[in-house]
C-alpha cells in the first residue's frame, strides 16, 4: 500500500500535455520583414495565415495577412497573436522574405530570431522582397493549389526549374553571414499581377556593402557558383544563333598564395545543341566547341570583377584561400587587404554531345 501510495504521488507531480488541437492553430506559411521607417519600431512584421479547406484544386487556396510594427521581431510575432484567434504555428512556414530596405538600415544579425526559433526549419527558403515583403506576401497565384505552394515549389525544383533562380536556405544564410571569406546570395522577389518575377539575385557583404547582378548575371553565376545543369549557352553564329541546352556542368576553384593571389576557376560544361543553322556541327564542330567556351570564359571572368569590385564574395574565394593554406587570422586580414586587387582566370571546357532529336 505504501508503494502504490508513493507511485500515485509521484503521478500528481507529472505534467500534462499541453498540445493543442489543428482547429485551435493557424499555421504560417509565409512571412515577411520590412523597414518600416520608424526608429522606435524599425521592424514591420507581416505573416500569411493559411485557412485549411477541404478542397484542394488550382486557385483555391484562402490565406489572411497579419501586419505590425515593433521594436524587434520577436515582441512583432508576440503581438500579432492578440490578432487571431487561433495559436501561431511555425512549423510549416518555409518562405521568409526580407525587404530590400531593410538591410540598408539594420544589420543582419538582428534577425537572428529565425535560427534560434525551435519551430522554423534549417531548410527554409529565404528571399528579398521588391520593393518590400508585404507586397510579395499579397500575390495569390491562380494556380496556387494550398497557401505558399507557389514559392515553395518554386525554391524546392520541385516544379520550375529555373537557371536565372537562385535557391537560398536559412540554414546557409546564417552560415555565409557569420563565416569569414564567405557572403550570402539571396534571391529577389517581385510581385506581377497574380505571380511572381524571380530572375535577379542580391549580393550581400558583412559590412552592408550589396550588389544586385542582372537576369543574365544571375544565370552565370548560378551556373559556376551553385553548378546548376539545367542552363544554356548562347552565341550568335553568322546571321542566327547556336543555343547549347546544359546537361552537366562543374566547376572547381584553385587560389594561389602570392602577395596578391591569382584565383583560377576551371568549368567544364556538356549539353546538346537546342538551337543551331543545319549541318553547323559537321562544319565545325570542335571549333564551335571552342568558341562557345571562350565567350563563357569572359563572361565569367566580367562578372568576377564586378563582384571583386563591390566588396563581396559570394564564391567564397576567401574561404577557400584559408582552407587551401591553414590560414588564421593573419592571412585572412592579408587577403582582405589584397582582395581589391586579385586577378581572375576562367577556363572553359565545352562538350557537345549532339545535335538532338533532329527529324
Amino acid at each position: 500500500m505504501i508503494r502504490a501510495f508513493t507511485v500515485f504521488l509521484l503521478c500528481l507531480l507529472l505534467a500534462g500535455c499541453g498540445m493543442k488541437d489543428i482547429d485551435k492553430r493557424f499555421y504560417v506559411v509565409a512571412m515577411g520583414i520590412d523597414w518600416s521607417g520608424n526608429p522606435e519600431k524599425p521592424f514591420r512584421v507581416s505573416i500569411r495565415l493559411a485557412i485549411t479547406s477541404a478542397k484542394v484544386e488550382s486557385g483555391s487556396s484562402k490565406t489572411q495577412i497579419q501586419t505590425i510594427d515593433a521594436p524587434s521581431i520577436a515582441e512583432g510575432v508576440r503581438h500579432l497573436k492578440s490578432f487571431v484567434d487561433k495559436e501561431l504555428d511555425f512549423g510549416h512556414c518555409r518562405i521568409f522574405v526580407m525587404g530590400k530596405t531593410l538591410f540598408d538600415h539594420n544589420d543582419p544579425s538582428s534577425m537572428s530570431w529565425f535560427a534560434r526559433r525551435r519551430d522554423i526549419q534549417a531548410v527554409s527558403y529565404v528571399g528579398v522582397g521588391e520593393p518590400d515583403a508585404l507586397s510579395v506576401l499579397k500575390v495569390v497565384p491562380k494556380s496556387e493549389r494550398y497557401p505558399g505552394n507557389a514559392l515553395t515549389l518554386t525554391f524546392g525544383n520541385e516544379g520550375s526549374e529555373s537557371p536565372y533562380t537562385v535557391t537560398t536556405y536559412l540554414f546557409d544564410l546564417t552560415r555565409r553571414h557569420f563565416e569569414r571569406g564567405l557572403d550570402p546570395a539571396l534571391p529577389i522577389i517581385r510581385g506581377k499581377e497574380s505571380t511572381y518575377e524571380i530572375d535577379r539575385v542580391l549580393i550581400m557583404g558583412k559590412r552592408r556593402p550589396h550588389l544586385i547582378l542582372d537576369p543574365e548575371e544571375t544565370m552565370l553565376f548560378n551556373m559556376t557558383a551553385k553548378q546548376f545543369p539545367k542552363s544554356e549557352l548562347k552565341m550568335p553564329y553568322g546571321k542566327k544563333r547556336i543555343v547549347l541546352t546544359v546537361n552537366q556542368i562543374r566547376s572547381k576553384i584553385n587560389v594561389s598564395k602570392d602577395d596578391i593571389p591569382k584565383v583560377t576557376l576551371n568549368v567544364m560544361i556538356t549539353g546538346i545543341l537546342e538551337e543551331s543553322p543545319p549541318f553547323v556541327l559537321e562544319k565545325d564542330w570542335q571549333g564551335i566547341e571552342r568558341k562557345l567556351g571562350e565567350r563563357f570564359s569572359r563572361q565569367v571572368e566580367r562578372l568576377l570583377y564586378k563582384i571583386r569590385d563591390s566588396g563581396t564574395d559570394p564564391y567564397g574565394f576567401g574561404l577557400h584561400y584559408l582552407a587551401a593554406y591553414f590560414g588564421d587570422e593573419q592571412d585572412y586580414k592579408h587577403w582582405e587587404s589584397v582582395y581589391p586587387q586579385v586577378k581572375f582566370k576562367v577556363n572553359t571546357r565545352v562538350k557537345i554531345s549532339g545535335p538532338g532529336v533532329v527529324r
